[in-house]
């Protein structure tokens, strides 16, 4: 029943309950400039009151109340901000990669500019004009500016190698960083599932878990189910992942993780032919410490996709599974993890594009040396008397070997040179590319074996050199080709010993300045999307502050209106001191 006592403990309740909102409220202001952090709130309720029906209940008109309690302290959060916030912070993190690459491979090609290869081009031909004008005083400038075109090929080669390989170790890196947010938010699970458990709400744990999920989400998109007891659910947002979980609500249930690949290498049978099974070599984990290498069944597109993701479904220790979470054993199929989205799919898809433009620049090379050296030698069928133009770096090589050999005299070293021709004019061109595209060394060492005229014509014929020239304008199908190509099939040569152009071709200057165009239109997309993306996650990241985010205008004027109602309640234990001071000390009057 009610009483002095009974006021006296309301009052201390109150006391109580403000006490721990001016807690809440000072814990707000402290983490006002955290990162992640979810302002708190006290929610208070009244506690059980006094007259609830019994039988030895004593009647009172009306209840009466016996104070309040804090009955539990939440975090303001909004998890549908934070679904769409994750939902296209992936997409976010697939173009920023793309385009911080994208950007990368323009400046390899550095076009346009006075001195990209394009530019280089034109000085090539130009080069080969002055020859047609001047054959006895312009070779030594043909064969420098013949080395700056085929440097500047080699070297954009080699950075696009390097751009690449770049990527490659992201991917690494990526993979084993994941594994470690996996970890944390599986222990952070752990540790929100007692809290939980216990009666109480882990805020602050669940405020580092959202933090590390945002940052997953940015890698692939996620896909996160809510269980029991606060805990979660994390898997990959793919429809051919969809059995398999990184993240696992309790510890009893299996969970999955990534092992990056560092090299595929098939398995060929006698015959030369591939068998169907690949030498994978994995790190487990993405930890480069721990190489392991297994026999796995493949597909050749299936290669090629592990070959871009660079990534294998594993399980908890790293080591590869199948498509029914068994460990794979030898010859076994295993999971690829390609994601569609998040850096991860921005960094396989810039491997992608890279083998592209690589791809473009060796034609471009092969198809220069090919032309080149079909109206140099006067036939478009390699032949072990003639002297090309542009050779491999490894016939290069090979031929300055010769020469340098001291043990063969002249007539020695001129059969071996003509045998090595021969061996090799075959695939004279066919081996070239940009990375390896080089001036015939002889050449360089003597200018004047440039043929520049018509055999037995005299020095002062340049009529073969304004026909090299003049391939410049030639419409070539540069765009058919590929490593199987040979000069009959893919030039064929005027009465005079020039290119005979085909109209569905194209020029080797259009060829590049396409390729730099589709280049050009890949980074502009990118750029333009990434900066959208930008300014959407900014927006959902402003609405998620609005919501979870502390003002401290606001907690002022909490911490104002809880330190009234504190001292209000202090002001009614010190009366109901004095009342009783009254019952218990005033009736000896």
């Amino acid at each position: 029943m009610s009483g002095l006592f009974s006021t006296f403990n309301v009052a201390k309740r109150g006391i109580s309950v403000q006490q721990r909102c001016i807690d809440v409220t000072s814990h707000n202001i402290a983490n006002a400039n955290t990162p992640g952090y979810s302002r708190q709130r006290a929610n208070i309720t009244t506690t059980r009151p006094f007259g609830m029906p019994s039988m030895q209940g004593a009647f009172e008109p009306g209840q009466l109340g016996t104070g309040a309690e804090v009955s539990s302290i939440s975090r303001i959060r909004d998890t549908f901000l934070d679904y769409q916030f994750r939902s296209e912070s992936s997409t976010y993190g697939k173009y920023e990669q793309r385009y911080k690459f994208l950007t990368e491979v323009e400046g390899i090609f550095n076009e346009p500019s006075d001195s990209g290869i394009s530019d280089l081009m034109g000085k090539f031909f130009d080069a080969w004009q002055e020859v047609s004008k001047n054959p006895s005083i312009s070779r030594n400038v043909l064969v420098e500016q013949s080395k700056a075109l085929s440097n500047a090929l080699n070297h954009a080669s080699n950075q696009l190698d390097k751009v690449s390989k770049n990527a490659e170790g992201l991917i690494k890196d990526s993979v084993f960083e994941i594994n470690n947010i996996f970890n944390q938010v599986n222990q952070l699970n752990k540790e929100i599932r007692a809290v939980t458990v216990s009666g109480k709400t882990p805020n602050d744990l669940m405020d580092r878990r959202d933090s590390l999920l945002d940052e997953l989400s940015k890698k692939f998109n996620i896909d996160i189910d809510r269980e029991q007891l606060n805990t979660v659910t994390v898997g990959a947002n793919d429809s051919e992942y969809g059995d398999f979980t990184f993240i696992q609500d309790t510890d009893d249930k299996d969970f999955n993780r990534l092992s990056y690949v560092n090299s595929i290498e098939p398995n060929l049978k006698p015959d030369g032919t591939p068998d169907g099974t690949y030498n994978v070599t994995y790190y487990e984990l993405g930890d480069s410490s721990k190489p392991k290498t297994i026999n796995m069944k493949m597909s050749k597109d299936d290669a090629k996709k592990l070959g871009d993701s660079r990534i294998l479904m594993a399980d908890k220790d790293g080591n590869p599974v199948d498509k029914d979470g068994n460990l794979i054993k030898d010859g076994g199929e295993p999971v690829i993890f390609a994601p569609t989205s998040g850096d991860l799919k921005g960094l396989a898809s810039i491997k992608d594009d890279v083998k592209v433009y690589r791809d473009q620049l060796d034609n471009l090379a092969k198809a220069l040396a090919m032309a080149i050296n079909s109206v140099h030698s006067g036939t478009n069928k390699s032949s072990e008397d003639e002297l090309p133009y542009f050779v491999s770096k490894e016939f290069n090589e090979k031929l300055k070997k010769i020469k340098n050999d001291n043990s063969l005299d002249e007539d020695e070293k001129k059969k071996a040179i003509k045998e090595l021709t021969k061996t090799e004019n075959e695939n004279m061109e066919k081996n070239i590319t940009s990375g390896n595209l080089e001036l015939n060394c002889e050449i360089s060492d003597d200018p004047m074996k440039i043929k520049v005229g018509k055999d037995g014509a005299g020095e002062s014929d340049g009529s073969k050199a304004l026909l090299i020239a003049q391939i410049r304008d030639a419409m070539l199908l540069i765009q058919d080709m590929d490593k199987d190509m040979t000069r009959d099939k893919f030039i064929t040569l005027t009465s005079e010993g020039g290119i005979e152009s085909n109209t569905k071709g194209m020029k080797l200057d259009g060829y590049f300045k396409d390729t730099v165009n589709k280049l050009g239109v890949q980074c502009q997309e990118a750029k333009r999307t990434t900066k959208n993306q930008l300014d959407l996650l900014a927006g959902y990241d402003e609405s998620r502050l609005s919501v979870s985010g502390v003002s401290l205008d606001e907690e002022m004027a909490n911490l104002i209106q809880f330190q009234h109602a504190y001292s209000a309640n202090a002001k009614v234990i010190s009366t109901v001191d004095e009342l009783l001071d009254v019952v218990i000390n005033g009736l000896k009057k």
